[in-house]
């Protein structure tokens, strides 16, 4: 049994298997760009970009008219990010110039601190993976920085996701989002799938026709 505020109607004109990779990785971009104030002008870092969460995030910071930086762990883990909307594709953190006024972080551990410290008076971190597996080690007082106040928050609330699902499908029918599908086969060949997976050859999400 589901609620009514945990289901999305989905139109006929919207491929239902498509978005069925959407909700997870859909609604955390989305909630924690609204959580980021307005973003029209402002400098939007998204860490592990070329992921689920990543891919997604670049298209909703676009839409919502800010400047997009897209960081990956290699050059070809970048490949379609631009087309996404990323007005930058930078390989680690080290191209990134001036600082940024938000970070979507799925990667964690050293990158986590580096984000940190790339990170412009008033900006906020949104800590939403920890794909590193490695430990974050901050640097002695480097949570300390005059100015606005810079934040570091976590993210974990998928409840009551109704309308946001009805958002995101909604964008989905206006061409403005696409699905983050890297990856689309058989169940059948779910071995195929995992391989990929673990090798880091799926840019977002698998999808498995139950054929």
């Amino acid at each position: 049994v589901f609620d009514l505020d945990s289901v999305a109607v989905v139109p006929p004109e919207v491929d239902l298997s498509e978005v069925a990779a959407l909700p997870m990785v859909g609604l955390t971009a989305l909630r924690m760009l609204r959580e980021s104030g307005p973003l029209p002008g402002r400098r939007v870092l998204i860490t592990g970009a070329s992921g689920g969460v990543g891919r997604v995030a670049v298209q909703l910071a676009r839409h919502g008219g800010a400047y997009v930086i897209a960081a990956v762990g290699s050059a070809s883990r970048g490949d379609g990010l631009a087309a996404l909307g990323a007005d930058e594709v930078v390989v680690g953190l080290k191209g990134v110039g001036d600082p940024v006024d938000v970070v979507l972080d799925t990667v964690g551990g050293a990158q986590l601190v580096a984000a940190w410290g790339l990170l412009a008076p008033g900006g906020v971190v949104h800590s939403i993976g920890w794909a590193s597996g490695e430990p974050a080690v901050f640097p002695v007082n480097s949570t300390f920085v005059p100015g606005a106040s810079r934040t570091l928050r976590s993210f974990g609330d998928t409840t009551a996701p109704a309308a946001d699902l009805a958002l995101l499908v909604d964008l989905v029918a206006q061409g403005v989002l696409r699905a983050p599908i890297g990856w689309r086969g058989s169940w059948r060949r779910l071995g195929v799938a995992i391989e990929a997976l673990r090798e880091r050859r799926v840019p977002g999400k698998v999808l498995l026709d139950l054929d």
